[in-house]
């Protein structure tokens, strides 16, 4: 039988393909030694960039036998993408929540800007708690009542916040192509310029025109109509309702009681604790 081996007097000589065997086996256990060398590299490397200012020569830490963690700040987990939604900014809630953007002060000075003389902005009466400031003007009249006039008055409280703005015009004059006198017309443009609710704009055009419209948008409600009991007489009325539904929802969405706190604020992250050399 052939046993792979030759021998020749004292002599005994390896058959090739043992010796192929051998060379393999050798290559392989070095390739083990090698990455079993890379692997223990690339650890104390990371430990090393983990901790930069531990060397072999930094001053061993001192256990207290209490484990000791390192807070992770609110600010690095808010930035670190873990929350599915980002907080309500409060700088944005004017553009979801309806809200009067103007003071009271200040949209009768712009009235009066206009060449519309509205008084200052006051008390409505001595004891009264409500503020106000209104234009009046009466050009005719009967023993009984104004056969042309107008009326204008922005109402709210004490701290400048507007609550209402109303109106009536009666006898309006209009052009040949029966569209509202431009001086009149002023009214509506600045009201609606100045509480800057874009999307009552396309109020203006109707109200021009003599037409009724109402207009109810994320609870605020503008509505200029023909009175009943009169022919030639428009009332208008811009009230904002904060118990409408959109309101209601809106602000729960953007009132930071109701979001819960990022669970990142409160994890901790434990610190690795390099033992030294010495």
């Amino acid at each position: 039988m052939d046993l792979g081996i030759q021998t020749s007097g004292n002599q005994t000589a390896t058959s090739p393909l043992w010796s192929k065997g051998l060379v393999a086996l050798l290559g392989l256990f070095f390739f083990v030694v090698m990455g079993a060398v890379s692997e223990v590299h690339h650890w104390r490397e990371a430990g090393k960039n983990q901790h930069p200012a531990e060397d072999d020569g930094a001053v061993p830490v001192q256990s207290t036998g209490d484990a000791i963690a390192e807070p992770v700040s609110s600010q690095s987990s808010m930035s670190d993408g873990t929350r599915l939604f980002d907080v309500p900014q409060a700088e944005l809630t004017s553009q979801f929540v309806r809200r009067w953007r103007i003071s009271g002060p200040q949209i009768c000075a712009a009235f009066r800007d206009a060449g519309i003389e509205a008084t200052e902005w006051r008390a409505a009466s001595m004891r009264s708690i409500s503020y106000e400031c209104y234009f009046q003007r009466i050009y005719e009249r009967d023993d009984i009542r104004p056969l042309r006039s107008t009326f204008l008055r922005v109402r709210g409280n004490a701290s400048g916040e507007v609550l209402e703005i109303s109106g009536r015009i009666v006898g309006p004059t209009t052009d040949d192509q029966g569209l509202l006198d431009p001086s009149l017309m002023r009214i509506f443009e600045v009201l609606v310029s100045q509480v800057r609710w874009g999307d009552f704009q396309d109020t203006l055009i109707p109200i021009q025109k003599l037409l009724d419209i109402r207009c109810e948008r994320f609870g605020a409600s503008f509505e200029f109509k023909r009175e009943l009991s009169r022919e030639n007489s428009y009332d208008f009325t811009l009230v904002l309702s904060q118990n409408s539904n959109q309101q209601v929802r809106t602000r729960a969405y953007f009132s930071p009681d109701r979001w819960m706190v990022n669970p990142d604020v409160a994890r901790t992250r434990p610190m690795l604790l390099t033992v030294s050399s010495r």
